[in-house]
């Protein structure tokens, strides 16, 4: 992930992301992209809720670039 979302609030990331008119599998991509499978882990708990997916979906579209 990159460094300056790490310390960004997840709710505010994926606003902005909406807003600008990103995809939720770009945004999976964007927050979980170049993570090993735990740490992708730990964003998809995260992040799957705001993107009103499930855990498993997020992990689905993170392996589907």
């Amino acid at each position: 992930m990159d460094d300056s979302l790490k310390w960004a609030p997840p709710e505010e990331v994926v606003r902005l992301a909406k807003e600008a008119g990103f995809t939720t599998a770009e945004i999976v991509r964007i927050v979980s992209g170049c993570v090993p499978y735990s740490e992708a882990l730990e964003v998809a708990r995260e992040y799957a809720p705001l993107l009103e997916i499930s855990v498993k979906e997020f992990l689905e579209l993170r392996k589907n670039e």
